[in-house]
């Protein structure tokens, strides 16, 4: 068993080369998803669907094992057969299925900055009820931005990924030449 071990020299080389290996991964993805945004958001938006139709399984197999059956959990299980038809849908046309989902998401964040909004006045007692403000306001922001123009929600979701990817990968090349460093001194 000792003899699969690897020395400690060993092992930070094959950490910083792992690093760099995927931080350079993560840079041209990153890249391409900046260069090309339209395939970008149509991948981004397919595997959204992807992403749908798994939690739709899991909502129908966790539907099937609830202790009272299916009986007990038919709203779970009519959920997951709608989000399994929605994830089929988004998988078929991306683009509409696409400003579909964001117009969804910018009506739960318009929602979600009037509940920050009513608990940052209605709350005296609450600690931060500026933050709580704050975060409704710009939600609510967000939301309205979202649900009314969702082609351009789409268009900052496939940036902000290409951007994210982009920073992860120069971040990883340089801490893993920092390691580098670091082992060989």
């Amino acid at each position: 068993m000792a003899g699969n071990a690897l020395p400690f020299e060993n092992a930070m080389m094959v950490r910083w080369g792992a690093l760099v290996l995927l931080g350079v991964l993560s840079l041209i993805f990153g890249l391409l998803v900046i260069l090309f945004p339209q395939v970008s958001a149509a991948v981004l938006v397919e595997l959204i669907g992807i992403l749908i139709i798994l939690i739709s399984f899991s909502a129908l197999v966790f539907a099937a094992l609830a202790p009272g059956g299916w009986k007990e959990s038919v709203l779970l299980a009519l959920l997951g057969i709608l989000g399994f038809f929605f994830g089929i849908a988004t998988i078929i046309h991306p683009i509409v299925m696409g400003q579909v989902i964001f117009v969804i998401v910018g009506i739960s964040l318009f929602l979600g900055g009037l509940i920050g909004l009513v608990l940052a006045f209605g709350e005296p007692y609450m600690m931060h009820r500026g933050l709580f403000a704050l975060q409704g306001v710009l939600a609510i922001i967000i939301g309205l931005i979202l649900s009314f123009f969702p082609v351009f929600g789409v268009a900052l979701a496939v940036l902000w990924v290409g951007v994210v990817l982009a920073i992860y990968g120069i971040a990883g090349i340089v801490l893993g030449y920092s390691i580098q460093a670091v082992t060989k001194a």
